[in-house]
């Protein structure tokens, strides 16, 4: 494990676009910006998935290395200016900031207009669908809205009900306007996100179950 001096000094070398410092200070505070990043009170459930928070730390160090290392330079400058800082505790900030950004831009989060604060999004969840066989009907082919019937009937009872809505809506032709406006949701891009990752995930898992099965 690094020392704070150590990540220190390769802070100073690196914000001077040393080549070997930067590569180094990725290797020391990788692991514990994985760790803090992990911790579930600092982006909930998105810290929970492996490929999320390391593209999270993909994001934080290019957020570092953006303008020539200007954010290094901003540490060292705050720095001056309060000895006792520390580099870890300065990156929380600027990874918290990265992991919000990510957050938002996320396929499977989508915001809601809500007046309470404390439900600013919705997570789409990907459900575990049992095997074809236990599942009423043939495959559909659900590749517009003329068959996503065949796909609600398909998937009866093993989605959530706030996305199941949502196909049900767009099964009666109704716009993505309108879907956003009956599920709160901001707008109609909001809303066709939820329609598409529905789909996509159910094929997915569609796919998976017959490619196990073979």
């Amino acid at each position: 494990m690094a020392t704070d001096e150590l990540i220190e000094h390769l802070v100073a070398e690196a914000s001077t676009g040393a080549e070997a410092a930067w590569q180094g200070l990725w290797a020391a505070i990788e692991p514990p910006l994985s760790r803090i990043i992990a911790q579930p009170r600092f982006l909930g459930r998105l810290g929970q998935r492996e490929d999320d928070r390391r593209n999270i730390v993909v994001a934080v160090m290019a957020r570092l290395k953006t303008d020539h290392f200007a954010r290094l330079r901003m540490y060292l400058d705050a720095k001056q200016q309060n000895p006792r800082l520390r580099f870890l505790g300065w990156l929380r900030v600027v990874a918290k900031r990265v992991g919000i950004d990510y957050l938002r831009s996320h396929p499977d989060y989508v915001r809601r207009h809500d007046a309470n604060a404390s439900r600013p999004g919705a997570w789409v969840d990907a459900e575990e669908l049992p095997s074809a066989s236990q599942i009423f009907g043939d495959r559909p082919q659900y590749t517009n809205a003329g068959t996503a019937q065949e796909l609600l009937a398909y998937a009866a009872g093993v989605i959530p009900p706030e996305q199941r809505r949502a196909l049900e809506l767009w099964a009666q032709s109704e716009s993505f306007d309108e879907i956003a406006k009956q599920l709160k949701l901001p707008n109609a891009a909001a809303a066709e996100r939820v329609v598409r990752a529905v789909i996509e995930r159910l094929r997915r898992r569609f796919r998976a179950n017959e490619d196990m099965a073979t």
